[in-house]
């Protein structure tokens, strides 16, 4: 099947072991392979690049990875291909001689010719394809503060509600706890540790929701609010319940109100359990064009990034003040590193209260989460589903008063952020870095640019824009900035700061 996305044609297959897929001229091809990361509960480098250049015709040279590029040092074509894998199948490229051949098990792959240089931007542009219309999202989620379900009742849940509304938060989603039955409960394990769900397993908690969650949607829904929750589904026997819990989750969506789900505790470890948890989420998304999933790729096998791509957001990470685990800088760092290859609006990445748990972070260290304006660490999510990981109703009035620095410009330009190309630029993120994101929205660009913890105040950025002059739409600090073709020089004059333009 052939498809055309924004001028370039992929191929999508299902490739035979043994069959090159595509035929290479010349003696100068570089390959590159791009590993994508989840299980970041304990991996905190989300993709991984290895190279080789092509030499001896008849010597095989093997490549593990979910993404491959190929480029023609000579004359300057390429070629990308993607692998729909998920977590428990890595694809493997062999290229002996002119022959290129994927070892991709029953997965789909796209292939697609292009310039070099461009093939970031064609995996980004293939998958941002397979989910249009799908717009950014402000959520929040209590568990961030590491109290877990120990406050989750119907009193604290409506505190949330109110300051979501004062904040223009989108969606309140209530996490584990709500249900009648704890997944802490070691009885309810199978003998691969998988959890089991009885039948009544996700009925409403009474006692901390006597009224149900239907209220709370309808409260929520007065203040302009929305309700999530959080689920896991059955992955026992390749999801062989999945008809049971889709029925949960239609009740929720008819009955209560709520549109957002969120999946976890689930593992995919074959083309069954793929295939139905695949087939789980098209039940989800057929209840209607307002439903939405968030998929935890925090832990064990799942699908992924790719696979499965026309569905759900990625729930990234989950980073902790109380653990002392979330930096900011490294938050920056996972979300440009990944959004090299695929869309941030595919993601949710976290922001945290700075003021909470201050005293398990080292006296000396800048990095913590404190030193860093509220508004600093939404500007460095905002173009991914930016995701409040935190007991909003504790939120100080100062750092509100950051955040509203911000959160009224994101709002007015949210549509354009949903249907840009974001492409990194600058340096990755390390703490001590400049670094930033060239949005494309066809009609509309930007530029969001990040001072780090650096010695030096000034840096060149260089990016593919069209726009010459711009207006400074959101900053912390403060920041002068000076355009030259596609050279982008900024100076800033404090450390840790952000600056958003839209050019003009």
């Amino acid at each position: 099947m052939k498809k055309t996305i924004n001028g370039y044609e992929f191929d999508i297959l299902n490739t035979v072991p043994n069959e090159p897929i595509i035929t290479l001229n010349g003696e100068h091809w570089v390959v590159t392979a791009i590993t994508l990361n989840a299980f970041t509960d304990e991996i905190d480098t989300l993709t991984h690049t290895k190279q080789f250049h092509m030499f001896r015709r008849n010597i095989v040279q093997k490549m593990t990875g979910d993404i491959f590029f190929l480029e023609d040092a000579l004359h300057g074509d390429a070629f990308v291909i993607i692998s729909e894998s998920p977590d428990f199948f890595k694809p493997e490229l062999l290229v002996k001689g002119a022959r290129v051949t994927l070892l991709n098990g029953t997965n789909p792959a796209a292939i697609c010719k292009c310039r070099a240089g461009e093939c970031e931007k064609v995996c980004r542009l293939y998958s941002k394809d397979a989910r249009k219309g799908a717009k950014l999202i402000t959520m929040s989620n209590t568990w961030g503060d590491r109290n877990c379900d120990t406050r989750v009742c119907e009193e604290f849940v409506l505190k949330e509600i109110d300051k979501a509304a004062k904040l223009n938060v989108d969606i309140v989603q209530i996490d584990d706890g709500w249900q009648l039955h704890s997944t802490e409960d070691l009885t309810r394990r199978d003998e691969q540790d998988r959890r089991i769900f009885d039948e009544d397993f996700w009925q409403v908690n009474p006692t901390r929701f006597p009224n149900g969650i239907k209220p709370l949607a309808e409260y929520a829904a007065k203040k302009g609010v929305k309700i999530g929750l959080w689920f896991a589904p059955d992955s026992r026997d390749a999801f062989a319940a999945r008809d049971r819990d889709v029925k949960i989750l239609k009740n929720a969506y008819d009955n209560w109100g709520v549109r957002f789900f969120k999946l976890d505790m689930y593992w995919i470890q074959s083309d069954a359990e793929r295939d139905g948890f695949l087939d789980l989420l098209c039940k989800i998304y057929s209840f209607g064009d307002d439903v939405a999933v968030q998929l935890d790729v925090t832990r064990f096998d799942r699908i992924n990034y790719l696979c499965g791509k026309q569905y759900g957001t990625a729930f990234v990470e989950n980073r902790y003040t109380k653990l002392r685990s979330v930096f900011p800088y490294r938050t920056l760092k996972n979300i440009w590193m990944l959004g090299k290859y695929i869309p941030t609006s595919k993601c949710q990445f976290e922001l945290v209260n700075p003021d909470l748990n201050t005293e398990c972070y080292l006296e000396d260290d800048i990095f913590a989460p404190k030193y860093y304006d509220l508004d600093y660490q939404f500007a460095a999510v905002m173009l991914s589903n930016p995701l409040f990981w935190m007991e909003i109703q504790f939120l100080s009035d100062e750092r509100v008063n950051e955040l509203n620095r911000i959160m009224p410009v994101w709002q007015a330009n949210r549509d354009a952020f949903s249907r840009a190309d974001v492409m990194p630029i600058g340096d990755q993120p390390s703490g001590r870095s400049f670094s930033g994101f060239y949005v494309d929205a066809k009609d509309d660009e930007y530029l969001l640019l990040f001072r780090e913890a650096t010695a030096e105040n000034t840096f060149e950025f260089t990016a593919p824009i069209k726009g010459c002059d711009f207006d400074v739409l959101a900053t912390n600090k403060g920041a002068n900035v000076k355009i030259n073709g596609q050279k982008i020089t900024a100076e800033f004059g404090n450390e840790n700061t952000y600056i958003l333009l839209k050019l003009k």
